[in-house]
């Protein structure tokens, strides 16, 4: 490894920015991960308890509509495109992209589903697949942008507040 590269966990970053960006989107991953989770223990509670199951639902669909949703198409727009760019990363993004659908399709159940029972199991299933797929981005997507020399991970991020939630780091502007 040269003296330029910065090591992140298990992926080497080629600038401190880089690296920077890499803990930002994780961290931010780690917080999507854990409201999903809450909000979907919710739902399986109100749905066994028979009491409450509106208003969890209606918390669950807000902050996937508003907050996920958005995440997973700033990921398509902006990550994803250039992560293709790597040829041995080509699948990999087709990958991702299809389970962004598959999630889309939860989280229209949660919302749609007349059976508080069938909507929390979707819930469920979200938050599982959710879990997943948060390996293949932080541990892959995340290595092939910040191992690529012809990247600047944290321009590609930059002000991206949906990739990486609504805090400040840095001078150099890794994101707003």
């Amino acid at each position: 490894m040269s003296t330029d590269q910065v090591v992140v966990a298990t992926q080497v970053a080629t600038t401190q920015e880089d690296a920077d960006a890499v803990d930002a989107i994780k961290g931010h991953h780690s917080e999507l991960a854990e409201q999903i989770a809450t909000l979907t223990d919710g739902l399986l509670e109100a749905a066994e308890s028979g009491d409450g199951f509106d208003a969890a639902r209606a918390a669950a669909v807000d902050f996937l509509t508003g907050t996920l949703m958005p995440h997973a198409i700033a990921e398509e727009n902006h990550l994803y495109p250039a992560a293709a760019r790597r040829e041995e990363a080509g699948l990999l993004v087709e990958s991702m992209i299809a389970g962004h659908r598959v999630i889309g399709t939860l989280v229209d159940r949660i919302a749609n589903e007349e059976s508080p029972i069938r909507a929390a199991a979707a819930g469920h299933a979200l938050r599982v697949f959710f879990d997943a797929h948060l390996v293949d981005e932080n541990d892959r997507i995340l290595s092939v942008l910040a191992g690529d020399p012809d990247v600047s991970l944290a321009k590609v991020v930059h002000g991206m507040h949906e990739l990486l939630g609504e805090e400040t780091h840095g001078e150099h502007g890794a994101h707003e």
